[in-house]
């Protein structure tokens, strides 16, 4: 019943004196008393109703006794977010007008813009390797001024990004990129553990960081660099998501780079995997539209894990007593007596 509850998000109770509960037993004992020593009298309705109020009321001072409290689920959102970009040559497709890179930095505007003013927005960008364009910040005009500087670089790595984004929102978690980077030059590093791992003291459980996040937006290609599931790992290890954004088509479009054309498809697989692993979401887009539709979709997302506690003694006393004297003057009206 109470993994029920949590799961609708519905208010809970606790009580900082639990042990006063006893004195709900006094409530069915005055019935009881009641009961029986107006056996012999005939009730209408209206004593009833008035019966029913003063019960209530009677039960709501003896629970106020006991100090209850409300645990209430608040909204909130990240107040941190990484927007890690793949400037590839492979975002030159047009398959997405008028090319993926373009399209995806025209609906990165639209969503810095619907950003709350509190909410720090930071910039990487991956090639060959991944650049901090813009560290985390509100002010936003700098972000999209940024953003018009970029252009189309050669290879993708992926994982640097995503290692070079973590060690922006985290500043104080000591990653050593350094040696991460180092051991992408190792063959097979896919098949070996990396030789730098975070300190269990500082780690969370996978997607349990709620103040900060990270949004890859990419075709899903990479071809050095740090492993980019390993790196994707270590952001799980922080409890850091990453919602990332497939651009581009199953089908793909050819691109030219120094002579050699090469058609370009999305690679999902690798994206949804990424998401699944960090608790993110992965969404796919083939067009301008289902792009805003994306960052539409990724500004709406609220947790509900953030709890308030709040003592409700006073409110449910002053009910109580409320509730008592409507009860107990509705009988002096009706019977001339209280009770």
């Amino acid at each position: 019943m109470h993994d029920w509850l949590k799961s609708l998000s519905l208010p809970q109770f606790e009580f900082v004196w639990p042990s006063m509960l006893w004195l709900l037993v006094i409530v069915p004992a005055a019935i009881l008393i009641y009961q029986l020593a107006r056996r012999y009298e005939r009730s209408n309705l209206a004593s009833v109703f008035a019966g029913l109020l003063v019960v209530i009321g009677l039960a709501a001072v003896l629970t106020a006794i006991a100090r209850p409290k409300l645990q209430i689920n608040l909204p909130s959102r990240a107040d941190q977010l990484m927007i890690v970009l793949d400037i590839s040559g492979s975002m030159s497709a047009d398959d997405v007008s008028p090319t993926r890179l373009d399209a995806a930095k025209a609906k990165l505007k639209d969503m810095i813009a619907a950003q709350p003013g509190g909410t720090r927005i930071g910039l990487v960008t991956t090639a060959a390797t991944a650049t901090l364009i813009q560290p985390p910040t509100t002010e936003h005009d700098a972000l999209n001024e940024a953003l018009d500087t970029i252009t189309i670089q050669t290879g993708s790595a992926l994982g640097s990004g995503i290692l070079i984004g973590l060690s922006e929102l985290l500043p104080s978690a000591g990653i050593d990129v350094q040696t991460l980077m180092n051991d992408s030059m190792r063959q097979n590093q896919a098949d070996s553990q990396p030789s730098w791992r975070p300190d269990p003291n500082v780690t969370k459980p996978p997607g349990s960081n709620r103040s900060q996040a990270m949004v890859l937006i990419s075709d899903g290609g990479s071809n050095m660099g740090p492993d980019i599931m390993q790196m994707a790992d270590l952001a799980s290890q922080f409890g850091v998501r990453i919602h990332t954004i497939g651009i581009g088509t199953k089908e793909g479009a050819v691109v030219k780079a120094e002579g050699v054309s090469q058609r370009v498809r999305l690679e999902s697989g690798v994206l949804a995997d990424i998401a699944d692993l960090t608790l993110g979401t992965y969404y796919e887009s083939v067009s301008s539209s289902d792009l805003l539709q994306i960052f539409e979709a990724i500004e709406a997302s609220v947790t509900f894990d953030r709890r308030q506690s709040m003592e409700i003694s006073a409110l449910l006393l002053l009910s109580g007593v409320l509730l008592l004297l409507v009860g107990m003057g509705a009988k002096l009206w009706r019977q001339g007596r209280i009770l």
